[in-house]
């Protein structure tokens, strides 16, 4: 009976659904294996990895409960580079290189103008912070002949269109966001008029921030013989961004700070009454730095000019007291110190009187919230503004859930209600700012390319003390009594909000 069975077409049928099911069944076990070994390499990565405790949990937590969604998340946005591998020390090897290529000659011309400024330094909170910048980031302070600092776009993008008018050799610019608008249009125009006249010019922008803005006015550049590049284009980093903001010309000056290429930087666009920002424009050695910047980053996303030793200019040699002392200072994933974030730590620790911050975003990390509260119940008069009309409601409502953590400190957290407040400044008592493109959250202090220019000057952290306060007319004081105002739903979406921000 059944060899007869088997024999028929009926029997043809049962023997193909046999072998289907076991190809099947042999295909998903093959499936779950390389599941379980991804899963299992994964976790041993998460074990001996040196990032903070928390976000290691988080990221086991998620990986272990959604197996196939937690591996394709951590590929994307939850690997750590920081980590000691042969690719990051070639990075560091050819970045180093650069650096060391085109700094030289700047610092040996400048060396009795740097000694001079630390010594002036001494026994200052700002002898620390000095300290903790030259060691981790590897520059010590230079000389600016010029400082010009903007508090909005319409006098930072006014003098910086004039001054690229007037290029003779080069224009660089890096930007996180290059918008297509009526400022892009200005733009455009005056550096084809430059490219005509034999000016170079070299663009870097970043490729998933500007993913939504058209392309023509920097395809008609390319075409016109602009070299364009966009950063972290390859998928294994796009959680990674390029967040500084640089135009760099003839090696004479640079401009840096809070605001992208965008018509909304200047009035607010049709989100915002006003757009709040801080940029600065410096001539001098000190552009040294930022040119070196600009090379090793062009290098770093598939470059071929050698930047640096093309278009550094000669080192100018300053004696004592001969311009203004700068430090430019940066930290990405691809530095070994978290830079910029421990300059804030020293700043925050080291502060006889007062810290006063700005940042439209705040999600930091345990060891830069544990030094302002610390600093606060020390005596410093520690104040935060951020914005309180926000672009991004997440990291807007993560930040919420730090507040009480702040007051319980004597922490002041304010929120700017006049329009969106992008500026990322830091004045310590009537000494130092700290001025550049990192925000207060996980994202800038450990995953973006970041540049801040620490200015060492008692003018110029008055007359930003001055600007602070000015701020201060648009904002609204943050009390216990609004905390107590929040219903549990909203403290548990702030709280959520909070738990992603580990997974950074």
């Amino acid at each position: 009976m059944i060899a007869s069975v088997m024999a028929s077409p009926l029997g043809d049928v049962l023997v193909a659904n046999i072998l289907t099911n076991r190809f099947f069944s042999l295909g998903f076990w093959i499936v779950d294996l390389f599941l379980l070994l991804a899963v299992a390499g994964v976790l041993v990565v998460l074990a001996t990895d040196d990032r903070d405790p928390s976000t290691v949990i988080a990221w086991l937590f998620v990986v272990l409960l959604l197996p196939v969604l937690g591996l394709i998340a951590y590929f994307f946005i939850g690997r750590n580079f920081r980590r000691d591998t042969p690719w990051r020390r070639r990075i560091m090897e050819q970045m180093d290189a650069v650096a060391a290529e085109s700094l030289a000659p700047v610092t040996a011309a400048n060396v009795e103008f740097t000694e001079d400024a630390i010594c002036e330094l001494a026994a200052t909170p700002g002898a620390r912070i000095e300290s903790v910048g030259r060691i981790e980031g590897g520059v010590s302070p230079l000389p600016a002949d010029t400082v010009d600092i903007y508090t909005t776009g319409e006098q930072k993008f006014s003098a910086l269109l004039e001054e690229m008018a007037a290029a003779e050799r080069y224009i660089h610019l890096m930007y996180l966001i290059w918008e297509q608008d009526k400022l892009t249009a200005k733009v455009t125009a005056v550096l084809l008029d430059r490219l005509k006249a034999g000016v170079e010019v070299h663009i870097l922008y970043d490729w998933l921030s500007c993913i939504s803005y058209k392309k023509d006015e920097l395809k008609q550049l390319a075409a016109a013989g602009a070299v364009v590049m966009p950063c972290y284009r390859r998928l294994p980093r796009i959680n990674y961004r390029n967040h500084m903001k640089m135009v760099i010309i003839d090696g004479r000056s640079v401009y840096s700070g809070g605001m992208n290429m965008g018509q909304e930087y200047i009035d607010g666009g049709p989100r915002f009454d006003v757009w709040r920002d801080t940029s600065f424009r410096l001539s001098g050695p000190v552009v040294a730095p930022y040119l070196m910047l600009f090379a090793s980053t062009w290098l770093l996303n598939g470059g071929k000019e050698d930047l640096a030793t093309d278009f550094m200019p000669p080192p100018a040699e300053h004696h004592r007291q001969e311009g203004t002392p700068v430090q430019v200072l940066h930290s990405s994933v691809q530095t070994t110190f978290k830079t910029i974030r421990d300059v804030f730590i020293a700043s925050l620790l080291n502060a006889r009187e007062r810290v006063w911050i700005q940042s439209p975003y705040f999600v930091p990390d345990e060891p830069l919230i544990t030094a302002m509260c610390t600093a606060a119940t020390g005596g410093v008069d520690v104040r935060f503004m951020m914005t309180g009309v926000p672009d991004k409601k997440i990291p807007f409502f993560a930040a919420h859930a730090y507040y009480p953590a702040l007051l319980r400190a004597g922490v002041k957290v304010y929120q700017y209600k006049a329009g969106f407040l992008h500026a990322k400044t830091v004045t310590v008592d009537d000494q130092l700012s700290i001025i550049g493109t990192c925000n207060w959250d996980i994202r800038s202090i450990i995953l973006h390319d970041e540049v801040v220019a620490v200015f060492y000057d008692r003018t110029i952290a008055a007359d930003y003390a001055d600007q602070y306060e000015r701020d201060l007319d648009d904002c609204v004081r943050i009390r216990w009594d609004d905390l107590e105002r929040l219903s549990r739903r909203q403290r548990f979406r702030n709280s959520v909000y909070r738990l992603f921000s580990r997974l950074l």
